[in-house]
């Protein structure tokens, strides 16, 4: 969200016909920041001094201290590499987090552009001024403690994966956590706390550091299986923002949502205090953190997974192209009419499109598939769209799998011997982006299914995933903090768009994030629902409080007030948020 920068907000609050108490971070520069004595002494204590890292680009200013030539060419090569951004605690997956974006300047660090004028700066936008390598529990104590007594502008990084910027933030200190990657399994896991002759279960426990495509193999080495994000190159975290966010996954209507597979977390608290927290040992704090979103409740030190036998499964593959208007509009009402159906005949998985073509990348549990219905429903949909005149399938394929893990990496890792849609190509890393996401209900595709489709036809390019129905639906809506609207719906339905970093002025920044957001509000006007998946968080999403958490928003809320009092924890459009400016460095009390 474009906004005054934090200090011209202070200002003209500050000078308003009603006068307003203003409270600020305390940043670099400022009378109220630590010495650089006192930050010494703090970084003796860790186990690594502090970064004082440079955006990545640096390297290729020729009027930058950091200037190389051969550096440069390298970062070059990264530029677009998911692992590799993941692995250096200055690089977001998306660019614009990188980047200080206000009403009259874009101020970035772009390599790809005039760096040989000597008026073209590398800012250092939202990099942080200081980073923590956190190779310790007590290195994140030590920190918060730091931060909290200091009034610190405190940011958390596991992986960079985060559509609103909040593991980043301008003249910040960083925990990185992404060395912590340590992997536990247990085939009697019980949590703390619990009943004796509480019967233990199989699982996995992961420090944050830990991410999806190498935890999917270690689990799957094991012969099991387990809930977790899908993303190309295996790169999204396993024990940061995915789970604390909900966690909606492919295995999803199979085995419920990632929050409702989590038995136990441990947690730094904006105290300093190390905590666990699970069904019987602070209860309350275990309702947030499932779906309250991160780092809000406490800084993640490990999770646990329950871990499931791993069946065969059988998957789906279209690609049909629609050559005439009305024949995409058939096929999108078909589709959205046959959705509810398919889910109860247990497939779930992914539909993007973009253009004319349409995608289908579906799965079903076993091979054949366990729901005698499977393959009976899906038949009869491509028969249907088949007499559709101005639809062409191109590709119809069904194809059984020794297991999730092979279809995983044939799809997603070596996707070279994938089947239709290239997820590998379609996720992209370092470009700018504004996304949006919005929940579908089930009602919505059994009542409305004209206007949905007539909704879904007005964007050209969408992705999204029916990951919901079957078990997430036979959860209580008030079990866990995530939003109670994933208990109703089928499909989340992601929008994004990008821009020219090079080029793009701040009003056209803008422009784009309108655009996402306006076409999302096409959505939202036929669901009746704000329902959106904080992990696919909107810039500019009317009123977050009801889209990312709904009616449990406000025992969240009170959670929050009472374990983070001093506002150390607070991130873009995160609990108790109001009254803080977009940057987070400024509240209105």
């Amino acid at each position: 969200m474009l906004g005054l920068p934090y200090i011209a907000l202070a200002l003209a609050l500050a000078t308003s016909s009603i006068e307003a108490k203003i409270t600020c971070k305390c940043l670099p520069g400022s009378p109220c920041f630590p010495s650089p004595p006192v930050i010494k002494s703090f970084e003796k204590t860790l186990s690594e001094p502090l970064i004082h890292p440079r955006p990545m680009g640096s390297v290729c200013f020729p009027n930058d201290p950091t200037f190389n030539p051969t550096a440069c060419a390298e970062v070059k090569s990264k530029w677009h590499n998911g692992a590799f951004r993941t692995s250096v605690p200055e690089a977001a997956q998306f660019i614009n987090w990188e980047t200080m974006i206000n009403s009259t300047a874009v101020d970035q660090c772009d390599p790809f552009g005039d760096v040989s004028d000597p008026t073209n700066t590398c800012f250092q936008g939202r990099v942080p001024w200081g980073v923590v390598k956190v190779k310790t529990i007590s290195d994140i104590q030590k920190t918060v403690r730091f931060a909290s007594k200091h009034n610190l502008k405190l940011i958390v990084k596991n992986t960079g994966h985060e559509n609103l910027g909040r593991s980043f933030g301008q003249q910040s200190i960083m925990l990185w956590t992404h060395n912590m990657q340590e992997i536990k399994f247990s085939n009697r896991f019980v949590p703390k706390g619990a009943p004796r002759g509480t019967t233990g279960v199989t699982a996995v426990t992961i420090e944050p550091g830990v991410q999806w495509g190498r935890l999917y193999k270690e689990v799957a080495d094991r012969g099991q299986l387990i809930v977790g994000g899908i993303g190309a190159g295996g790169s999204v975290g396993a024990g940061g923002g995915w789970p604390m966010g909900g966690g909606h996954s492919v295995l999803s209507p199979f085995y419920g949502l990632g929050v409702d597979n989590i038995l136990e977390e441990t947690v730094v608290l904006p105290s300093g205090e190390h905590v666990t927290a699970n069904r019987y040992t602070n209860p309350d704090l275990f309702w947030a953190l499932r779906g309250g979103g991160g780092p809000s409740f406490g800084i993640l030190t490990s999770v646990t997974y329950k871990t499931h036998p791993a069946p065969p499964v059988t998957a789906a593959f279209l690609v049909a192209n629609t050559t005439t208007e009305e024949g995409r509009a058939e096929l999108f009402k078909e589709w959205v009419k046959i959705h509810p159906t398919l889910v109860d005949s247990g497939w779930a998985g992914f539909w993007p499109y973009s253009g004319t073509q349409f995608f289908l990348t579906l799965m079903a549990m076993g091979s054949p598939p366990t729901n005698h219905k499977a393959n009976a429903t899906l038949q009869g949909f491509y028969d249907t769209i088949k007499n559709i005149e101005g639809v062409e399938i191109d590709l119809e394929v069904t194809r059984p799998y020794t297991g999730f893990q092979q279809w995983y990496d044939e799809n997603f890792i070596n996707s070279q011997h994938g089947i239709g849609f290239n997820y590998t190509i379609g996720d992209f890393s370092g470009v700018p982006a504004a996304v949006a996401s919005v929940l579908i209900p089930r009602e919505t595709f059994e009542n409305d299914p004209e206007e949905l489709a007539n909704a879904l036809l007005e964007l050209d390019d969408a992705r999204p995933f029916l990951v919901g129905g079957g078990v997430v639906s036979k959860v209580a809506p008030d079990a866990m903090a995530v939003n109670p609207a994933f208990r109703g719906m089928l499909s989340d339905i992601t929008i994004a768009l990008s821009w020219n970093v090079t080029t793009a002025t701040p009003q056209e920044v803008l422009s784009v994030e309108q655009t996402v957001t306006e076409w999302a509000d096409g959505i939202r006007a036929v669901t009746k629902s704000p329902g959106a998946y904080v992990n696919e968080a909107e810039i500019l999403v009317p009123k977050f409080q009801d889209a990312y958490w709904g009616s449990n928003y406000p025992r969240l809320r009170a959670i929050k007030q009472k374990i983070d009092p001093k506002d150390l924890l607070i991130v873009r459009q995160g609990v108790n948020s109001e009254g803080w400016d977009d940057e987070i460095m400024c509240k209105t009390t």
